[in-house]
């Protein structure tokens, strides 16, 4: 269930590259959250499972006012 984005991808993640960067890497985010001040959060989930278990991940990105990604956190993975 989610975005299958490609994990290597979130490597090659830089700060200052624009949503429409980031969204050509990773695919289309699965919740975008506006703030007052005009900054989103683009955040990807991905998760499989089966009788034999269960695998999550996720990344969320913050994007200023201009667009361009502000920083570059840790994914999760469970």
């Amino acid at each position: 269930m989610g975005t299958n984005y490609d994990v290597a991808a979130v490597d090659r993640l830089q700060v200052g590259m624009t949503k429409a960067q980031v969204i050509g890497l990773l695919g289309q985010p699965n919740q975008v959250v506006t703030n007052s001040d005009g900054s989103e959060r683009l955040v990807w989930v991905h998760s499989t499972g089966s009788m034999f278990g269960a695998n999550a991940r996720s990344v969320g990105l913050q994007f200023g006012p201009d667009g361009r990604l502000t920083d570059i956190p840790q994914q999760s993975a469970q």
